[in-house]
């Protein structure tokens, strides 16, 4: 089984995906077993192969993972760290805190705005490990619901109070997205947006009103029904 499992790695940076993918599940089918030999061959796997690592990691649950997910979010590459935060999110590794701290500092570094995926991903994990503390006004946790498969949403005819609660509450809303629940599901739906981007080198307190300013004019074009929800994403001071 030993060899087999080392063959399978040696698989996920296949040039073939289809043979790759199969690896992957093949992998997974064998369970918490591959673990501590897919920790070891880590170094030795490309970003393909490191990203369907973390998706075997994800799927087992075994928080054995840790370490090597935590080396990850050193990676050269941008969507290795960002996958990565998700997992240790989701497999709740404690002693990830530190480097998600470590890579959060490097995302803002890097010239990156707040707003980008990976930056995001570092947030909701270090959130989600106790590293960090949301602001979640009253009104805004009162409109929260559920809305198909999504745990957070908001009603989009409750957008606009939402923003203003926001940032009333000294936070930059970042974009929201709306989304269609139909039969159960969550089917995205564009919206207009500005092409601006926010300047994080102002004053905190412009940021905010610059941001409210940005999401309540693309707000005003949203066409609200009932089963049309938005997420929303927003930072606090100390998140810049």
């Amino acid at each position: 089984m030993a060899g087999e499992i080392a063959r399978l790695i040696g698989l996920l940076d296949d040039n073939s995906t289809e043979t790759a993918v199969n690896a992957k599940a093949e992998l997974i089918s064998i369970g918490t077993g591959v673990v501590q030999p897919l920790s070891a061959a880590m170094e030795s796997l490309g970003r393909y192969g490191q990203l369907s690592a973390i998706e075997v990691f994800e799927h087992l649950g075994d928080p054995a993972a840790g370490p090597a997910l935590i080396g990850l979010l050193g990676s050269e590459h941008e969507t290795v760290r960002e996958w990565s935060a998700w997992a240790v999110a989701e497999l709740d590794v404690r002693d990830a805190v530190p480097m998600l701290r470590a890579a959060y500092r490097r995302q803002r570094l890097s010239g990156n705005g707040p707003d980008w995926t990976e930056a995001l991903a570092i947030r909701h994990a270090l959130a989600v490990l106790g590293a960090r503390q949301e602001v979640l006004p009253p009104l805004t946790a009162s409109l929260r619901t559920t809305a198909g498969s999504m745990q957070r949403a908001w009603p989009s005819a409750r957008l606009v109070d939402v923003v203003n609660d926001l940032a009333d509450h000294n936070q930059a809303v970042l974009y929201f997205q709306l989304w269609a629940v139909i039969d159960g599901g969550a089917f995205w739906n564009r919206h207009e947006r500005l092409d601006e981007s926010l300047d994080f080198g102002k004053p905190w307190g412009q940021i905010v009103e610059d941001a409210r300013e940005a999401a309540l004019l693309e707000a005003a074009l949203v066409v609200t029904r009932p089963n049309l929800f938005a997420t929303v994403e927003w930072i606090n001071r100390a998140d810049v």
